[in-house]
């Protein structure tokens, strides 16, 4: 350990730290605790005073590494602390709890937005099958372990760079998870031989009190590029837009897209307050369609590398779904990281967004793939900062022209998530009707609906009710995930094998499903048995009137089961054990 902590670039172990700057950026008028730091890219981060490591800590704040761990040698963007540096050359070094959940490998990391600074000169681009360019040496593999804000570097394996990347292996390599062939793809493994948060599932991620990932990818400084600055009027549109009067999200809106940690239920993103569900349960539905297999079915078990590409891949999916133009666009804050912007306020988070557009599907997962500690932070941003960046890879303008009230906001009262919003999220566009296609009504009013095959479905009470009719687009997506609207609130629906998921997209009975709510602290998978019912299920027994439907109302029936039969009418639904949902 003492040798590794003395490797530097040169003759000396210290850093070049740059010359403190005069703190800038507090508005006298700032609402905020004073103490609490401020999120602005006209503030430089206050370096450390160098020489503060000792045997007892390692350098950064972080206790020092176990037996087996190595920080790497200080190479293009990585500092002789092990942690990225950042552009102005300084390393973070602001202390953090020693709280190792997961462990980023990024075997060349040609697809990753930070790649480019940890990789040497001569290390070449992707070329979409995953392979270096021609003639040159694979990067080595680089692994992050997550201990609060600062990451600790580790090289694992794989030889030295090419000219400049000065990285050479320290530690026996560690066989990697699921590690893709051609090593072009970031992998995330767990640790579970090294920390020793192995759960009943076999994952590697810790269980909080209530049985929830407390796993978070916490990054040092941002090595992507400088973002886009908003103008004042664009964000003045998008906080009306999306909030209308209230002007700001309310305070259950404030966290970021974390895992369940229960055996069984890896698949799922954790909602801790009312408000954000069509959120989450749009999210929830493309990380299922992104753990989706024809041959397998669905991943319910994911291990961390897989949960965090289906997030990558789902997030990406949305954004680039969203687009008008050319450009895909994610707002994030400028020069913070997830822990230091977990803590800014909304307007304080505000003065710090900066777009940052990306051309390409690869250019998009890229960026979404280096900003995840901004958007897992379990208390960070990470649902606002994705609405925010849906609506404005759409266009405000656009936004407005998808929806029928052009005057609507996409957060409706009490803090819910309107059908435009689910919709923006699933579908990529904010139309407000569930129905298929367009519908005039006096020749000067045009209501839309759906124009294209889905890829992912939704299905909602209303339509038990009689209230709106759900075209086969929602009810017959590509892939057998369906978001459930009912009683105010979001969650999903999916197939819960591959045999299932092919007979309930062809109406052949019977077959099972998955029920999935975020909010539910649930500790098992819902498994729902559907068949035919010789007595017409639900329809039959309660009318196809609006006025028998009414009567649904107060009595004993699982709104769920109503919600199943506006898909698979005359039905039964066996809840194998669990107790209906009333």
């Amino acid at each position: 350990m003492a040798k590794v902590n003395t490797w530097s670039d040169g003759p000396s172990a210290q850093v070049p730290r740059p010359a403190a700057k005069p703190a800038m950026g507090r508005r006298a008028d700032d609402p905020e605790d004073a103490s609490a730091p401020v999120a602005s890219s006209m503030m430089p981060r206050r370096p450390s005073a160098p020489g503060l490591a000792t045997a007892a800590t390692a350098p950064g704040g972080l206790p020092p590494p176990r037996q087996g761990f190595a920080m790497a040698a200080p190479s293009s963007g990585v500092s002789a602390a092990g942690t990225p540096r950042r552009p102005d050359g300084a390393s973070d070094s602001s202390p953090a709890a020693a709280r190792p959940v997961a462990r980023l490998s990024a075997p060349g990391m040609p697809h990753s937005a930070s790649a480019s600074a940890l990789r040497g000169p001569g290390l070449g681009s992707s070329s979409g099958t995953g392979s270096p360019a021609a003639g040159v040496s694979p990067a080595p593999r680089v692994s992050t372990m997550m201990m609060g804000t600062p990451n600790a570097v580790k090289i694992a394996s794989g030889p030295t760079s090419g000219p400049g990347g000065g990285m050479s292996a320290t530690a026996p390599p560690r066989q990697p998870a699921a590690r893709p062939a051609g090593g072009s793809e970031l992998v995330l493994e767990d640790c579970d031989d090294e920390f020793g948060h192995d759960d009943a599932g076999g994952h590697g991620a810790s269980m909080g009190a209530a049985g929830f990932a407390t796993m978070r990818i916490s990054g040092g400084p941002s090595l992507r590029k400088p973002g886009t600055p908003i103008s004042p009027d664009t964000m003045r549109q998008l906080k009306t837009l999306l909030w209308g009067n209230l002007g700001q999200p309310p305070p259950s809106w404030k966290q970021g897209f974390f895992f369940n940690a229960h055996a069984g239920l890896q698949f799922g993103l954790v909602q801790k307050l009312g408000g954000p569900c069509g959120v989450l349960a749009a999210v929830q539905a493309h990380i299922l369609g992104a753990l989706y297999s024809p041959a397998t079915g669905f991943n319910t078990t994911p291990r961390t590398p897989e949960q965090l590409s289906a997030l990558t891949s789902a997030i990406a999916e949305i954004l680039w779904d969203a687009r008008m133009g050319p450009h895909s666009v994610l707002v994030l804050p400028e020069g913070e990281a997830g822990g230091a912007a977990s803590k800014l306020g909304y307007d304080q988070l505000c003065r710090t967004l900066t777009s940052h557009s990306a051309a390409s599907r690869e250019a998009l997962v890229d960026l979404v793939r280096g900003a995840l500690p901004l958007l897992m932070s379990e208390d960070g941003w990470g649902v606002v900062l994705l609405v925010m960046s849906a609506a404005l890879s759409r266009g405000v303008a656009n936004v407005r022209a998808d929806m029928d009230e052009h005057d609507n906001s996409l957060m409706g009262m009490h803090g819910y998530c309107t059908q435009e919003l689910v919709h923006l999220l699933i579908l990529g566009t904010a139309t407000s009707n569930v129905f298929d296609g367009n519908k005039d009504l006096d020749g000067t009013t045009t209501l839309k609906g759906i124009s294209r095959k889905c890829r992912l479905g939704m299905l909602t009470l209303f339509e038990w009710y009689k209230y709106v009719e759900v075209g086969a687009s929602l009810k017959s997506p590509s892939l057998p995930v369906w978001v459930v609207c009912s009683e105010s609130h979001f969650t999903v629906l999916f197939a819960a094998d591959k045999d299932s998921g092919a007979r309930c997209l062809r109406d052949a009975l019977p077959f099972d499903l998955c029920y999935y709510d975020e909010l539910a602290n649930m500790d098992a998978i819902i498994k729902l048995s559907v068949s035919k019912d010789p007595r017409g299920g639900w329809t039959a027994k309660m009318g196809t009137t609006i006025g028998d439907r009414g009567k649904c109302e107060g009595q004993n029936i699982p709104p769920l089961e109503c919600v199943i039969e506006t898909r698979w009418p005359g039905v039964k639904v066996n809840w194998n054990g669990h107790d209906p949902i009333l």
